[in-house]
């Protein structure tokens, strides 16, 4: 297995910070080293990214769709990893977020303005254009970042600017009507407005996003209302449900807009950082706070706007373990708590992005029905795809790239930012570049008067049918598809 090493090379020039002034610090952050997560004794890396040599591999034939129809993108305006290959199959989609497919391979995503869109290849030329192929099926009334479609109750959902509707789903209907409201009186005000919404074993999830950057209505204790994620069974009386009666599953999430189940029926999720950090009175907002990827369980507390996850903190007393939940200093909040707070009352993140990457979706790569198309390696299966729509924080932009966590007999282990080079545990799939290697941070590309500058990754999903990865990106609206070529 070769190592990936992710080139965030600025945070190799990070200077110390002040000194800790207390002798507790040092041993509360002594005890932190903390171990890879699973059942092994060692978190996979990253993966070997080239499929295997001996094609092809069940699912893999020559009869499958090829993955690289559509607009090939330059090799030298582009990185993909190696082995596959990258095209735009969709352009003018602005505002396009986060997708999702049905099981006939209609791929279904909603815009900002509430648009849900359904992309259906007509043709089969392996682009969608058109009436017939991108129609608007429904709308929210705004609001717009995911719709969630429940196969077995035939039930399409998605968040609205009020908290979730959803309509009785056709696929043979071109529109679904008026929308049936779910869950009402849910807050969209403030920055981080989108409810995010998925239905598992009857029971529907909802995300509710922080109103600012850094908010604590009910300091000293975690927020119940918002920056967290909530639960209503749907199989307890009749719709529409209030906001307030919801179950809460986990609270102290600032902006995780991006979550989903994996193979095992665990939830996982990808959690948007707090801006503006200062860490002992010292800026360290370049660098901080890692993008934590968490596994939720029912009842945990995961920080904001109390904590946050150390991704390059040196003090007087060393250097802080990567993922260790220190308190947050932002100016204007009163903090009541500290670092050993943090260390009790706080779940560690499994691993982390790098700061202000914005990780918004996460897509767990599983096994293909049997007879079904593959067009990415078998060695990715069980594995997570994140996006990272790129930072506003930083300057230079990071991110703008979708990466493959490596999940495999356990989890990701946490990055190791307080060395040089720092390393990250997943590998970049798509991102900027060219064929000859990866460049982080903001990049686009042009051809024939067609191209999108700058790409920022949304949506992430796999299509059952030709078993390729398919991008959204809210840069200038542009859907890519990214597979092993025939």
């Amino acid at each position: 297995m070769s190592l990936f090493v992710t080139p965030y090379s600025r945070f190799a020039l990070l200077a110390p910070q002040r000194a800790a002034s207390a002798g507790w610090l040092t041993a509360a952050i002594a005890a932190l080293v903390l171990p890879a997560c699973g059942d092994s004794d060692e978190a996979p890396g990253p993966l070997v990214t080239a499929p295997s040599p001996a094609l092809p591999s069940p699912g893999r034939e020559n009869t499958r769709p090829d993955p690289c129809r559509g607009v090939p993108l330059p090799a030298d305006q582009h990185f993909v990893a190696p082995g596959l290959c990258a095209s735009a199959v969709a352009f003018g989609q602005d505002g396009l977020r986060q997708l999702g497919f049905a099981s006939d391979g209609d791929l279904i995503g909603v815009r900002t303005s509430g648009e849900v869109v359904r992309f259906r290849d007509v043709n089969e030329d392996g682009l969608f254009d058109g009436e017939a192929e991108i129609s608007t099926i429904a709308n929210t009334g705004g609001n717009g970042n995911n719709a969630h479609l429940d196969e077995a109750s035939s039930y399409l959902y998605a968040g609205s600017p009020d908290g979730v509707v959803r309509w009785p789903y056709s696929a043979t209907e071109a529109m679904l009507g008026t929308p049936e409201p779910v869950v009402v009186n849910q807050p969209s005000d403030g920055t981080h407005s989108y409810h995010t919404v998925h239905v598992y074993d009857g029971w529907l999830y909802v995300h509710s996003g922080s109103e600012d950057n850094v908010v604590a209505p009910m300091s000293p204790e975690y927020d119940n209302n918002r920056s967290l994620l909530k639960r209503f069974d749907l199989a307890q009386g009749s719709p529409p449900f209030d906001w307030a009666a919801g179950e809460v599953v986990a609270t102290g999430l600032r902006n995780m807009v991006g979550y989903a189940r994996g193979p095992s029926g665990d939830l996982f999720g990808v959690v948007n950082g707090i801006d503006d950090l200062s860490y002992q009175g010292e800026d360290v907002h370049l660098d901080n706070p890692g993008e934590p990827l968490i596994q939720i369980e029912a009842g945990q507390t995961f920080g904001y706007p109390f904590c946050f996850t150390a991704q390059n903190i040196t003090t007087g007393s060393g250097t802080v373990p990567p993922g260790t939940q220190l308190a947050t200093e932002v100016d204007g909040f009163e903090n009541p708590h500290d670092d050993a707070w943090c260390q009790q009352n706080s779940v560690p993140p499994v691993s982390f992005l790098p700061a202000h990457s914005a990780p918004l979706d996460i897509g767990f790569y599983t096994e293909p029905p049997s007879g079904a198309a593959r067009s990415l390696p078998a060695e990715w299966v069980g594995d997570a795809f994140v996006s990272q729509h790129g930072s506003w924080n930083t300057e230079p932009s990071v991110g703008h790239n979708v990466v493959l966590f490596p999940f495999g007999d356990s989890q990701p282990g946490m990055p190791s930012t307080d060395q040089t080079p720092p390393t990250y545990p997943f590998t970049v799939v798509f991102g900027g570049g060219s064929a000859s290697g990866h460049t982080d941070g903001s990049w686009g590309w042009s051809l024939d008067g067609q191209g999108e500058d700058p790409v920022r990754p949304v949506g992430v999903a796999v299509s059952p049918v030709d078993g390729a990865l398919y991008i959204s990106s809210d840069g200038e609206g542009v859907l890519y598809r990214v597979g092993v070529p025939l």
